[in-house]
């Protein structure tokens, strides 16, 4: 397939334009530089952990710097240091001839210090100046070391490994030589705590920029200021990640890209530690670990757009397959569940008259429901609490009982007043009272048993009903639907529902097929079976008929008796003229009517398009033997068959004579 023809392919599939917006919106923060400005915490959180005790940075504060000034750098001098950055916005008188190097920054002595510039905050960024403008102190101290043009201050130093020392116990001579010798010092005066705080890792805690500046002269002598991986390479593996990324999250459930998304964050800032511990280098951690959180939550709703108008089209399809297709609703889905249950007892008993009473919920009082055969007001009993005769008398019972006052108004001498309860497991759902008119050929314990049978089978039903409606009532309440953010229904649900729809009449019509008298088995052209019923799995156990593994052709050969050209010819027939095939067959002392016939294709095509007019070939086993067994008068259909054949022989002669 050509390139040209793969892109016409894919631009008509909407996962392909939303994962290009995900490229492009990335692209665009890391062009922007807006999500890089993420990089800068993580930065400070990496350094916090590191821990690192040695340096040759000696910090020393002075409360009167000016007073101190001489005689400070008399005692520091003496421990011959390898060089001095006086810290002072004032020009101080000095003596010459000090033979270690002592450093002035300031716009007088044409002498400066790189700048530290701010980071999303963090004020942690090294910037090293060119030399033209002034003397760059730090070219001035480390001549031989190549500076990087932009980089890290590296703060795993920490602040208690940095000596500090006070004015006074320098003056006083409380200090070694070895302390002071070969070190850098950083000579500075004390702020008080009046200056704003540093805004930088471990340093937070101290007022004065010259530690910042100590930490810089600690990573210029180590060689440890941090570099960061930024630029072209950053973006270029960042955009192979998110392809990466892409790939993965397709492939996995949203389970198992969870757990990748957290592997790879817990890797990327585990590679980040390691990384800048040993290489000095800080790799976008925080965003990597952005693009992957955001490349799931893209995956996540791009698929599930895409799932949503699947569905919905599965669901718009089904509906139109079942919309031919009558499937009366569920008992416990009617709204009414009394309509339901008149009509079976009108179907199924001859009463007189009956009438339906129901509990009222959480009390012991009914009230009537419906009438059958009559009006409520002819109730004539007053009494509607069923803790009291005669209901009470049909719950002891646990069955119908006779009723001796009148229930009914207007009862003739040859109508009998029954009442049974309708409950299951102690739930008493209601009552139905009833009339009968009896007569000499009136069997009132078979009316019982069957009075009883369908009262509990409705007493069943009722509580099933009330069970589904309480939980229906309470999942559909506002606060329960907008709490659990199904205030719409969702096209789960709905799907789910379809495919009930289609399931409960498949089993419906499973098992009408089931119950056909006939042995029938369904192949298709392939010679495939694709339905059987019980009657045909029963035969073949019987005959040994290892059916699955025949095809149609098979069949036909053996339970025919036919060479396989032969019956080869019948299946050609049939399949290109879609006739039929009748042909008796014997089973041991049973004597079948074998039919043969093909099925039409179906209207709606499935997914493979077969091409063919035949949807598949009917084998029918009607036993001839079962059906003349159970006719009462089995020799008046044979001779039926007698004359019919004979007529049928008197037809061809005719017909042979003529032509």
């Amino acid at each position: 397939m050509s390139i040209k023809q793969q892109y016409f392919i894919i631009r008509r599939q909407k996962t392909f334009w939303l994962m290009l917006s995900l490229v492009g919106c990335m692209l665009a923060l890391e062009l922007s530089g807006t999500i890089e400005k993420i990089n800068a915490p993580i930065y400070h959180l990496l350094s916090v952990v590191q821990s690192e005790q040695n340096t040759d940075v000696v910090v020393i504060e002075s409360g009167d710097l000016q007073r101190q000034h001489n005689a400070l750098l008399h005692i520091i001098d003496a421990g011959s240091p390898k060089a001095v950055i006086v810290f002072s916005d004032l020009i101080f008188s000095t003596s010459t001839g000090h033979a270690s190097t002592v450093l002035y920054p300031h716009a007088q002595t044409n002498q400066c210090l790189s700048p530290i510039e701010s980071w999303a905050g963090y004020t942690i960024i090294f910037k090293n100046l060119p030399t033209e403008s002034c003397d760059n102190i730090w070219h001035l101290i480390f001549p031989k070391k190549q500076l990087p043009d932009t980089a890290l201050i590296n703060f795993s130093l920490q602040p208690h490994a940095l000596p500090k020392f006070d004015s006074d116990r320098v003056l006083s001579g409380d200090i070694l030589e070895s302390q002071l010798n070969n070190k850098i010092i950083v000579l500075t005066q004390r702020t008080h705590g009046y200056g704003m705080r540093l805004k930088a890792p471990k340093v937070d805690s101290f007022h004065d920029a010259a530690y910042l500046y100590a930490y810089i002269a600690h990573n210029i002598d180590t060689n440890s200021l941090v570099a960061t991986f930024d630029g072209w390479p950053s973006l270029t593996v960042q955009v192979i990640i998110v392809l990466i990324l892409m790939v993965l999250y397709q492939k996995f459930s949203i389970n198992i890209n969870l757990i990748i998304a957290f592997g790879l964050c817990l890797l990327w800032f585990i590679s980040a530690y390691f990384i800048l511990i040993y290489w000095h280098t800080l790799i976008p951690a925080g965003q990597l670990t952005t693009y992957t959180v955001l490349t799931l939550v893209w995956m996540f709703f791009a698929k599930k757009w895409v799932e949503e108008d699947d569905l919905q089209r599965i669901i718009n399809n089904i509906q139109q397959r079942m919309l031919g297709r009558y499937l009366p609703k569920s008992f416990v889905e009617q709204s009414n569940p009394w309509d339901a249950i008149i009509e079976l007892v009108k179907q199924q008993l001859d009463l007189d008259r009956s009438i339906f009473l129901a509990r009222q919920e959480g009390d012991h009082r009914l009230y009537e429901i419906r009438a059958v055969n009559c009006q409520l007001s002819n109730i004539h009993e007053m009494r509607r609490d069923y803790e009291r005769p005669p209901y009470s008398d049909a719950i002891k019972q646990f069955g119908a009982v006779s009723i001796t006052r009148p229930f009914f108004d207007n009862i003739t001498d040859d109508e009998t007043q029954y009442i049974v309860s309708l409950m299951y497991a102690g739930d008493i759902r209601g009552f139905w009272a009833m009339t009968v008119r009896t007569d000499e050929h009136f069997n009132e314990a078979a009316f019982l048993k069957n009075v009883n049978r369908f009262a509990n089978q409705i007493g069943e039903l009722l509580f099933h009903y009330r069970i589904f409606s309480a939980q229906d009532s309470a999942n559909n309440s506002v606060l329960t639907r907008a709490l659990t953010l199904n205030l719409e229904k969702p096209l789960s649900q709905k799907i789910k529902l379809s495919i009930n729809e289609m399931e409960q009449k498949l089993s419906t019509l499973e098992h009408v097929f089931n119950q056909v008298g006939s042995a029938t088995v369904l192949f298709n052209l392939f010679g495939q079976v694709i339905q059987t019923n019980q009657a045909l799995e029963t035969l073949a156990r019987q005959q040994s008929l290892s059916i699955f593994d025949m095809t149609a052709l098979d069949l036909l050969a053996k339970v025919g008796q036919l060479e396989h050209d032969v019956a080869k010819g019948k299946l050609r027939y049939l399949t290109l003229h879609r006739g039929e095939l009748y042909q008796p067959v014997t089973f041991d002392d049973q004597v079948y009517i074998l039919s043969v016939r093909t099925i039409g294709a179906s209207e709606v095509k499935n997914s493979a398009g077969d091409p063919f007019e035949v949807g598949g070939i009917l084998f029918e086993f009607i036993n001839i033997s079962d059906l003349v067994a159970h006719l009462d008068d089995p020799s008046l259909l044979l001779s039926q068959l007698s004359t019919l054949t004979q007529q049928q022989e008197i037809q061809k002669q005719s017909e042979w004579i003529s032509d």
